[in-house]
């Protein structure tokens, strides 16, 4: 059977809650990456890191009921040209930050919290949710 990432968490807590819900009303779920967020929290949120719950591909649409998540890229749109054409990721300034990352890799030091940011394939702004 076929698994699927259900969701992303910043801290392991807040996994285990999600697994526990999940658990107590009948979806059979595991968290995956739970170790290396626990040893590198600095990393928690950034370019996808972080705790992942993952529950089977048939208990998808129930589990996402159950947490509260939606079809986010539907409902989406530029805060600046109101365009439906949204993306997820690094943004528009990419090639930034993955010098960034590049650079702190090479030096050995931490690069702060580089996270995904929602984009407009249109105008190219850069906003949360």
């Amino acid at each position: 059977m076929a698994t699927i990432i259900l969701m992303t968490c910043n801290t392991i807590a807040e996994a285990h809650l999600v697994k526990g819900m999940l658990e107590n009303n009948g979806i059979n779920c595991f968290l995956n990456n739970e170790n290396f967020s626990n040893l590198m929290p600095q990393f928690n949120g950034m370019m996808g890191a972080g705790v992942q719950v993952v529950v089977d591909e048939a208990d998808y649409e129930r589990a996402c009921e159950l947490a509260g998540l939606k079809d986010v890229n539907s409902e989406l749109t530029c805060p600046k040209c109101h365009s439906a054409n949204i993306g997820f990721g690094l943004g528009t300034r990419k090639a930034g930050k993955i010098m960034t990352i590049f650079l702190s890799l090479l030096s050995g030091t931490p690069f702060g919290n580089i996270q995904n940011n929602y984009y407009c394939k249109d105008c190219g702004a850069e906003f949360k949710r």
